[in-house]
């Protein structure tokens, strides 16, 4: 059947008959339009969507009515839930008219996300835990059948940090394979063949990069081929295909094999005794390995400790040589051995060239995390690294997101960030001969339409560049909010630079009293965790209701506070997207600082090294763009809705006083700027009353 996307996407068309407050906009039109010409033919497209375009809906009605098969790609978990759940079955059923027949759709996350079913009934058999990790697993037992896939989100009764999911799910370490006991009922694969036969598969970015480096390494794969991928939230890929081509090993992994080890050896009786002193040799030999790491920093240079820390990895080796030679001769009393003895020997082959000299075009570095530390080797570059997986998949893919562009433009005559010029605007010409016929007209349109394109590319490129996307197709659609009717921009006076320690118990000082007239209704969003904890203990003695991040799942939070009165949010970087708050819930965000990645991080240390050797300036084409789609996607939070109505908090004083501070503004959408608590009162009340009346009269 024929179908019109003009007509679906109008005022009385499909959409408006399935979703309820639907209203046309023509962004979500235009886009919707692009994805369908990119659908039929081979490329790359680059989208970005502004806060309210519906880029979900504008992309999911194109892609099914295209009949291809299709990989969509989420920035987390929930989202995905959010897409499989609700918006894709919606649109399904509302396409099934046209498609004339159902589609076919799945769900699919890594392993952990899935129980397993040996290792469920191993813990089962053990009684050592807690008393609350066996409550958890009953209730896991009691709906267990009632699952088809046994999707962790599914158990809602269970919190995510619960201690019971490391212990009845698998991971690519410890999973037995095809010589599992419960292979045939295994849910990973169940979800997985599923997807094989799926039209649609929605996976996130993790497991699709899992997907694209399996099939280069080894030509398996997790995924079927796919002749269009679409990846939403896109401005996240780069740093997770970082992270994917990264080679790491951490304590933990070598812990949880000494953990399985033990459970596994109590079929042995006699070998007990010998793994005990093993297992204590080797914990202690990390432990030591851990305190020494620490007392350098929490994260770093390897090169800069590893002459120091070698006696202690050379301690390390020695303990898993022999832990690898132990458990060689028992693997093959059991399977379960077996896999522990193939783990210790790749552990320890991991362990020997992570400890060792750092190879050409990587990053060698260290983290500590509580009781655990890792040790990475992360590639300088991953753009060519990725286009190559991209090209292998002769698919056509589109990148979308509301955060992809942002100006990267360096100062005239200047290398240094805090001497440097804000641009002025290049004038109008001057005596351009004005068009004689109908064939300039089009000629000049041709060249603005061409112009416009140019220029759209070059904010596309901080995006594109790392990621190696050359040749691509470029669409950039502004944000149907009238940002300038629906939100205040305030800056704060006469606070310290963020460098000073009383900085954030200023800045509390000085929005308290705009937190409290507006009667809570706020987001904190801060870059880092002391100085959200230092605000946490300011607020707790205010009449306000307090919702930390970390005290309950992220979107656990964010529906209490949604119910609440009087209510602030406090967050860190997980909380700068993915949270949508609509209505009178939320009326102010405040940012409390300009959101730069840390000079001291070794990843970020080595790049900016790598650039200037190349006579780049590191920080206006890296670290300027990287902190300006940091800050769109925090000021993102504020305004969700046609009709909603708030302030803008950026309490840094760099955003004004530093010549950066201007390019960090022109990625925000414009919108009046007040310094003037009194002010602000007055503009917001006449905003709130504008707004208000726009909305009855709709």
């Amino acid at each position: 059947m024929s179908y019109d996307l003009k007509t679906i996407f109008s005022k009385n068309g499909l959409l408006s008959q399935y979703l309820s407050n639907y209203s046309p906009r023509d962004a979500q039109l235009r886009m919707a339009q692009k994805i369908e010409q990119s659908l039929k033919k081979t490329g790359i497209l680059l989208c970005e969507a502004g806060t309210g375009t519906g880029k979900t809906v504008a992309y999911l009605v194109p892609a099914i009515l295209s009949a291809k098969q299709i990989i969509i790609s989420t920035g987390t978990k929930n989202l995905q839930d959010q897409l499989y759940r609700k918006d894709l079955p919606i649109i399904a059923s509302m396409l099934e008219s046209i498609n004339q027949r159902k589609l076919n759709y799945s769900l699919l996350k890594g392993r952990s996300n899935y129980v397993c079913l040996y290792r469920f009934k191993k813990a089962l058999d053990d009684a050592w835990y807690n008393e609350q990790t066996q409550a958890d697993l009953q209730i896991i037992r009691q709906y267990l059948g009632q699952t088809e896939f046994a999707d962790i989100a599914e158990f809602d009764s269970i919190k995510e940090q619960s201690s019971v999911w490391s212990i009845v799910t698998s991971t690519t370490d410890n999973c037995l394979g095809k010589g599992c006991p419960d292979h045939d009922d295994c849910y990973v694969l169940k979800a997985r063949e599923q997807a094989f036969e799926a039209d649609i598969i929605i996976v996130n970015h993790h497991l699709l990069m899992a997907d694209l480096k399996l099939k280069t390494d080894t030509l398996g794969e997790l995924l079927p081929s796919a002749q269009t991928y679409i990846i939403d939230e896109a401005h996240q890929l780069p740093d997770i295909a970082s992270r994917f081509f990264s080679r790491q090993i951490c304590a933990k992994q070598i812990k949880d094999l000494l953990k399985d080890s033990r459970r596994y050896l109590a079929k042995s009786p006699a070998s007990i005794e010998r793994f005990i002193a093993l297992n204590n040799d080797i914990r202690r030999m990390l432990d030591d390995l851990l305190m020494v790491l620490k007392r350098y920093k929490q994260r770093g240079s390897w090169s800069e400790i590893s002459s120091a820390v070698k006696p202690l990895c050379d301690e390390v080796l020695y303990g898993l040589r022999k832990l690898t030679v132990f458990l060689e001769s028992l693997s093959a009393s059991s399977i379960e051995l077996e896999s522990c003895y193939k783990r210790s020997d790749k552990l320890l082959s991991s362990f020997e060239e992570l400890t060792g000299t750092t190879p050409a075009s990587m990053i060698h570095w260290f983290e500590c995390n509580g009781q655990s530390f890792t040790i990475q080797l992360t590639p300088l570059s991953v753009g060519d690294e990725f286009k190559q997986q991209l090209d292998s998949t002769s698919s056509n893919w589109i990148f979308t997101s509301a955060t992809l562009t942002v100006n990267s433009h360096e100062p005239v005559n200047s290398h240094e960030p805090g001497n440097s010029h804000e641009p002025v605007d290049s004038p109008e010409p001057v005596n351009s001969p004005e068009p004689v016929n109908s064939v300039n007209h089009s000629v000049q349109a041709g060249l603005e339409q061409q112009r416009q394109h140019n220029q759209d590319k070059l904010l596309f490129a901080h995006f594109s560049s790392q990621l190696a996307l050359n040749d691509c197709q470029v669409l950039k659609l502004e944000s149907p909010f009238d940002f300038s009717q629906q939100a205040i921009l305030y800056a704060p006076q006469n606070l310290p630079l963020p460098g000073d320690t009383l900085y954030t118990s200023s800045l509390i000082k000085a929005v308290l009293p705009i937190v409290e007239w507006l009667q809570g209704k706020t987001f904190f969003l801060f870059t880092s965790y002391r100085a959200m904890y230092e605000a946490r203990e300011i607020l707790q003695h205010m009449d306000l209701q307090l919702f930390v991040q970390g005290d309950a799942p992220k979107q656990q939070l964010v529906d209490q506070f949604k119910k609440s009165d009087r209510a602030v949010l406090l967050g860190t970087s997980s909380f700068w997207e993915g949270v949508d708050v609509k209505g009178k819930a939320l009326s102010c965000v405040v940012i409390d600082k300009l959101p730069f990645a840390s000079p001291y991080e070794p990843v970020l240390q080595a790049r900016i090294k790598l650039m200037q050797q190349q006579g780049l300036n590191a920080f206006y084409q890296y670290q300027l763009p990287q902190a300006g789609m940091a800050l769109k996607q925090g000021a993102g939070r504020l305004i969700r809705d046609i009709n909603d109505f708030g302030i803008l908090i950026i309490a840094d004083p760099r955003l004004f006083s530093k010549s950066y501070g201007y390019y960090l503004r022109k990625t925000l959408p414009d919108m009046p700027v007040e310094t003037d608590f009194s002010d602000l009162q007055k503009k917001f009340a006449m905003m709130k009353f504008n707004v208000q009346a726009k909305t009855e009269a709709q």
